[in-house]
């Protein structure tokens, strides 16, 4: 009996063994590619299909507007972005004066403020006869059109620009500054000469990031008025009812993404991040300033946060005391909590399953890793309609084998939108998984299996307990991207379920801004803390 039983304990015990065996590297990047790959080929085959007389129309009516709006405004905001982060990551690693260390960390969360909140909130105060012109008497430009959409996004993503080039003016040290200090450059030629050749490329990453978040928006843009491929993509699908139209304007936009992807790398070129010694930034020390030049630099560093998050969260906590709480309110907080859990937690099976995949070194399986990694560039409208026309693809594919004519694989469902939120946000779960992976040496693997430890054992007892803070900012660096996320969310969310985002955007797209700041007040409430969470657990990130 004793043996039948060690002989069946084996056997179970083997099972997890030959999984993971069969589940190789190259199966699993293979599988993973697909979730972005197939959408994407099933939206071109959509845009193909339908009627190029649509095309014609638009190209000669609207075509060229969306594309200009979209473009303008994409250099507009990066402009500005850039300009925002890369001063005050200068102003926080350079300089000492009062309150830097605080603003050094603060500066990262208008980034937790979705930009169609800010906004909502920047128009409700400067909309003629507004109530804070009212009580002020301050007559402010109205913020609205292109320039306005441009104010707002600069506020609310210029933490893109300054995240990296801080981590690379840090990185680099001080010893480059002092070097060219001695040598007689002044302040300002040290940083053109020296800290900005230095710091470009990060920069330049961070700024193709903002450019791609203002081409994949919809909410700021409807909101303001200003015609971008994404209002495009999302008036064709929800007015119009026209999937192959809203897949041709899609490809459009997909392509745009991708040129500004490139424009980054070629604005690069060869210049990669690097850094000197990490010692030459903690033994320099900072120039100290005072008077009223600590003050100077210390009102210069706080203004983008008092702007892009302190002031428009103040507007709406006024509107919101002043307003009667919808009963939408408490299920659109339901719906946001739920696809935010599901999406955060799919997510971290995926991005931990790409980092295994990446952690082998098989060719195959990094390629295709870092193909579903591009997905962070497609925008949401654009993933929402190439999902679509993936499940429609498929559910047609499966109604001709079995000759039913069900509609099980539809848009309008949970399932549409967890696949939408993982082909455009799976990146962000790879890179903290794959980076806290890498940290788990191959030795500790062998000393476990030499203990006589099972491959499940290894993965429960040895590696989950030092990769967890990276599987942790991965679930909540998804989770705070999903229910920001509305183009997709409005595409593909089924009748009954609503999100924080798409209450919100309904309110204000009916100008009820009163009732819009509630929802749109929960939705900062949330986020806020989690980035504020993810930035004491992983700076790094």
């Amino acid at each position: 009996m004793a043996v039948a039983t060690d002989q069946h304990t084996d056997d179970r015990d083997a099972l997890p063994q030959r999984v993971l065996h069969r589940l190789n590297p190259a199966v699993i990047g293979t599988v993973l590619a697909a979730l972005f790959a197939l959408p994407i080929l099933a939206l071109f085959a959509l845009a193909l299909s339908g009627d190029r007389e649509y095309l014609v129309h638009i190209a000669s009516t609207r075509l060229i507007e969306f594309s200009f709006k979209s473009a303008q405004l994409a250099i507009l905001s990066g402009s500005i972005a850039a300009l925002i982060g890369v001063c005050c990551s200068w102003l926080v690693t350079r300089y000492e004066f009062a309150g830097r260390r605080a603003l050094g960390w603060l500066l990262i969360l208008p980034l937790a403020m979705p930009g169609y909140v800010a906004a909502y909130s920047w128009y409700a105060i400067t909309a003629p006869g507004s109530k804070f012109e009212a009580a002020s008497g301050w007559d402010l430009p109205t913020v609205s059109g292109v320039s306005g959409a441009a104010f707002v996004f600069a506020l609310t993503l210029y933490p893109y620009v300054y995240l990296l080039s801080r981590n690379a003016m840090e990185a680099h040290g001080r010893l480059t500054w002092d070097v060219a200090r001695s040598l007689g450059v002044g302040p300002w030629g040290a940083f053109r000469k020296v800290t900005m050749p230095l710091t470009w490329p990060a920069a330049a990453a961070g700024t193709a990031l903002v450019v791609m978040e203002v081409l994949a928006d919809y909410g700021v843009a409807d909101f303001l008025g200003v015609s971008t491929l994404t209002v495009g993509i999302v008036r064709a699908w929800s007015s119009f009812s026209d999937p192959a139209a809203a897949a041709q304007l899609a490809v459009l936009l997909l392509f745009g993404a991708l040129l500004a992807l490139g424009g980054e790398r070629a604005a690069r070129g060869r210049r990669q991040f690097s850094s000197t010694n990490a010692s030459d930034n903690r033994n320099g020390p900072r120039l100290r300033l005072s008077g009223w030049r600590a003050i100077g630099a210390a009102a210069v560093a706080a203004l983008p946060l008092v702007l892009g998050l302190l002031v428009p969260a103040g507007n709406l906590v006024w509107l919101a005391i002043e307003t009667r709480v919808s009963p939408s309110v408490l299920p659109a907080l339901q719906g946001t909590l739920l696809l935010a859990t599901a999406s955060g937690a799919l997510a971290v099976v995926l991005g931990l399953t790409a980092a295994y995949a990446l952690r082998s070194g098989d060719g195959m399986a990094k390629i295709s890793v870092r193909m579903v990694q591009a997905g962070y560039a497609v925008p949401g409208a654009v993933a929402a309609i190439a999902i679509l026309s993936a499940l429609a693809i498929t559910q047609s594919m499966i109604n001709n084998v079995t000759g039913t004519n069900a509609a099980i694989l539809t848009g309008g469902s949970i399932l549409a939108l967890l696949l939408a939120y993982q082909s455009r946000f799976a990146a962000v779960a790879i890179l903290p998984c794959e980076a806290a992976l890498t940290k788990v040496r191959r030795e500790l693997d062998e000393a476990a299996r030499s203990l006589g430890a099972r491959p499940t054992q290894v993965l429960t007892k040895v590696h989950m307990p030092l990769v967890l803070t990276g599987l942790v900012t991965a679930g909540l660096l998804v989770a705070i991207e999903v229910m920001k996320e509305l183009p997709a969310t409005m595409i593909l969310r089924p009748f009954s379920l609503d999100t924080l985002a798409v209450t919100a955007h309904n309110y204000a797209s009916d100008e009820r801004l009163a009732q819009a700041a509630l929802p749109a007040l929960i939705l900062i409430a949330i986020c806020v803390p989690l980035t504020a969470l993810l930035n004491l657990v992983r700076p790094d990130q």
